[in-house]
């Protein structure tokens, strides 16, 4: 499966795990331009209603992959094993898998130095095989953080970055500054649960119950303003 989807007008190219690992594979030789991949989920989805910089980086991605089932609903997609695959999560997985056996140098990128360990220390612990080159987080260095980001990945030439992302600040960064840096592929991997602690006062369980159905509305409200038009 790998097709066009639209979903509350935003549209993206969408992948199974093993085609956009593929689509990987192809990109590590290639000296075009820094190729982008993204996971959609429901809070980006939303956000991005509001937010035309977040729609745009939506429809930059070269590849996309569903992680949460309520996409590809809201995409229209049936597909049992697609769905299985999604509530599994596979795709970080198998991208961690992967880059744990090229051994390739990658850079981690945090919104804050507490997520940016959190990443570091999980990849550490769970696939010791990836080399992580280098790591920083875009809040906390000044005005001139964003330049001296760019700096730094520039200057060590990772074969990738992993991001990890609350508030979409690192969506915008690779959506703005993605002709500025030097690595062949860069990876948004969103607000990764398993990765990042979960903060709030709300627990995860509630707080995802209520996201679902705000999303699942959203989808439905725009579905109808589209039948009046």
């Amino acid at each position: 499966m790998n097709e066009k989807i639209e979903i509350m007008g935003i549209s993206a190219d969408t992948c199974s795990v093993e085609e956009i690992i593929d689509s990987i594979n192809a990109h590590w030789n290639q000296k075009d331009s820094l190729s982008t991949y993204g996971v959609l989920n429901m809070k980006l989805l939303m956000a991005a209603q509001k937010d035309e910089e977040l729609k745009a980086y939506i429809e930059m991605l070269d590849k996309t992959v569903a992680d949460e089932t309520e996409v590809l609903q809201a995409a229209g997609i049936e597909d049992r094993e697609l769905e299985q695959e999604t509530s599994q999560h596979g795709f970080m997985g198998s991208l961690f898998w992967l880059l744990a056996q090229y051994r390739n140098h990658i850079f981690l990128l945090g919104e804050n130095t507490e997520d940016t360990e959190d990443m570091f220390r999980y990849l550490q612990e769970k696939y010791p095989d990836i080399v992580i080159a280098g790591k920083d987080s875009l809040q906390g260095g000044g005005a001139d953080q964003v330049d001296r980001v760019i700096n730094e990945i520039n200057a060590l030439s990772p074969q990738a970055v992993l991001s990890c992302s609350r508030t979409f600040d690192m969506e915008k960064f690779v959506k703005n500054n993605r002709k500025m840096i030097n690595t062949k592929v860069w990876f948004s991997l969103g607000n990764c649960l398993e990765i990042l602690k979960s903060t709030g006062l709300k627990p995860a369980w509630l707080e995802k119950i209520m996201e679902k159905n705000m999303f699942k509305k959203m989808v439905s409200s725009y579905k109808e303003e589209k039948k009046e038009i």
